[in-house]
């Protein structure tokens, strides 16, 4: 059992993700959120339970399968603490594979010492082509894929900082802020292959934190895959050693 304030918090950091990186469509069915984001990554193209709700498990689990089904889109449900354990037994139950365990990562902005800003980070509050564009070319992203995810970029009603290095006139390395009054949420962060190992990441990173911070936040979260030992040492040296909690999917094509 967690807490009510360990609970409160969890369910603050799920929505402020949500509304960090929005999906394109949200069906909200019985305390389930149902996201839609023409399959660009399962956060965004999967159900995520945020409240209990009153309808039979196995008439809310059909339901699910029926929409994404409808939508062309695989099952998959991303399981939190805010979900019950009779979800997880019942999605085992019919197929569902577990996958992916991911780890939410908390740093208090207010205690220790956050780097001031790099002068050779560039931050912008609009979305650029240019660095959609090197996003896209980073993590080798069809066009399509860029066009979806420049969408969901769009529909951001929080606010949003986009983080860049350009060296030899491209940009090589990029990461992404969103910010409330309360939190800050960092995304999508890359490094060209041949620019690894010198510190780019750890430049955004502490710029957009700073950001945040003389902003008057006093949280910053992240979420890291636990079998990525090289991301989680690099948010770990940056200070986000606190884990929160856990979620992992269960999923069926």
């Amino acid at each position: 059992m967690i807490s009510p304030s360990t609970r409160q918090l969890i369910e603050d950091i799920e929505i402020h993700s949500q509304a960090a990186i929005p999906a394109l469509e949200t069906e909200i069915y019985d305390g389930w959120h149902l996201r839609f984001a023409r399959g660009h990554t399962r956060r965004a193209n999967s159900v995520n339970v945020m409240a209990p709700g009153t309808l039979p498990l196995a008439t809310k689990i059909q339901h699910c399968e029926e929409t994404y089904k409808a939508a062309r889109q695989p099952s998959h449900f991303r399981l939190t603490p805010l979900a019950d354990s009779a979800l997880e037994a019942a999605l085992a139950a019919r197929g569902y594979q577990y996958s992916d365990p991911t780890e939410v990562r908390l740093l208090d902005l207010s205690e220790g010492t956050i780097p001031d800003p790099d002068p050779e980070v560039s931050i912008q509050c609009q979305k650029e082509k240019s660095w959609l564009d090197a996003l896209s070319i980073l993590t080798g992203q069809s066009a399509a894929r860029e066009k979806t995810f420049g969408d969901m970029l769009d529909r951001i009603s929080l606010e949003p900082a986009y983080g860049s290095i350009v060296r030899n006139g491209r940009i090589v390395a990029c990461g992404l802020a969103v910010m409330s009054a309360d939190y800050v949420g960092l995304f999508e962060f890359v490094t060209d292959p041949a620019y690894l190992r010198r510190g780019l990441a750890a430049k955004i990173a502490g710029s957009l934190l700073a950001r945040a911070k003389n902003r008057g936040v006093n949280s910053a979260y992240l979420q890291v895959v636990q079998s990525n030992a090289a991301a989680v040492g690099f948010w770990e040296r940056l200070g986000f050693t606190e884990r929160l909690y856990g979620y992992h999917y269960r999923s069926k094509s």
